[in-house]
């Protein structure tokens, strides 16, 4: 029973420094390395915003065009105990959901609970046309 419990603060503690969407150790001391579309929260300065509990935040994207955004399209991924993900949150998923061809922006959501080990999404939000 050790050894599993061992194992898995082992695995946490590696996934906590690969993490892409959440925390990531290593991109706090590489910049270059941060490659999360919310770049603020690849950073331990996120646990100044508080929502230690529960979080849920919407942040604008990096991209626009000049089109009216009437349609909608939504793509999530989720993750539980940083050890189970299913979902696919890319942009390409969420203009297919929407039935979107021109992008007029982009907006990024993401619902943490316990920080984002017991429960993560990460959701792409498109609007276009």
């Amino acid at each position: 029973m050790k050894k599993n419990i061992i194992f898995v603060i082992a695995i946490n503690l590696i996934l906590l420094s690969i993490n892409c969407t959440g925390a990531s150790i290593h991109s706090t001391y590489v910049p270059n390395a941060n490659t999360n579309p919310t770049r603020e929260y690849a950073t331990p300065s996120v646990l100044l915003k508080g929502g230690f509990i529960y979080h849920k935040t919407y942040v604008p994207g990096p991209i626009g065009l000049n089109t009216e955004g009437n349609l909608e399209g939504r793509s999530c991924s989720q993750s539980v105990l940083h050890l189970f993900s299913s979902g696919n949150s890319t942009i390409e998923a969420a203009k297919r959901a929407g039935n979107i061809t021109k992008v007029a922006y982009l907006d990024y959501e993401q619902v943490g609970i316990f920080m984002g080990i017991i429960y993560h999404r990460f959701c792409t939000i498109v609007k276009g046309s």
